[in-house]
């Protein structure tokens, strides 16, 4: 969203569809003439920032996680002017929590995963998080989404951990869309 320094002007469209991330670095408030709420977000990255405009109606809807310090995603239109950095006028405010990952666990045979199920168990619980742990059992082309008691912190170290007891191959991690 910023200007390109070599042709001096934004590297996106007016109007183009648009998904940033980042923290909030800064947050203003302010009210409309009607009297309703609105925020102006300076969103930061490891690149830059880009301010985010939040009308009322997505002021309202997403103000939770529109707090100083938060990390999100927005979904939106870029609004781009001659000689300006660029700015994004918010559709969807998404928390960099719905961007959930799948931890899948392959097994050969049921008989080779129920062997092993009290260990996995004792071990989710002692991982707890958001990312989704799905079996699956080779032999019969069989795939079970575990509970939500059983969702994990899917960290370096629990996948490393589950890599070392059931082999690299068995354990593959699967970015989920934070579309919904």
């Amino acid at each position: 969203f910023m200007l390109d320094e070599e042709t001096g002007g934004a590297r996106v469209r007016d109007g183009q569809q648009v998904m940033v991330g980042g923290m909030i670095a800064d947050k203003t408030v302010k009210y409309t003439r009607n009297n309703k709420t609105m925020a102006f977000l300076t969103l930061e990255d490891l690149l830059g920032t880009v301010e985010v405009i939040v009308f009322p109606r997505d002021y309202e809807r997403y103000r939770q996680l529109m707090e100083q310090d938060s990390k999100i995603f927005v979904k939106g239109r870029a609004s781009v002017e001659e000689e300006k950095n660029g700015k994004v006028i918010c559709e969807r405010i998404y928390s960099f929590d719905d961007a959930r990952r799948e931890i899948w666990i392959q097994f050969e045979t049921m008989e080779e995963y129920e062997n092993i199920r009290p260990w996995l168990e004792e071990t989710f619980r002692s991982s707890d998080g958001y990312d989704q742990v799905v079996i699956y059992i080779s032999q019969i082309k069989a795939m079970k989404r575990l509970g939500a008691n059983m969702t994990v912190h899917g960290d370096s170290a629990l996948l490393d951990m589950l890599k070392e007891k059931l082999g690299e191959k068995n354990v593959k991690v699967l970015e989920k869309s934070i579309e919904k």
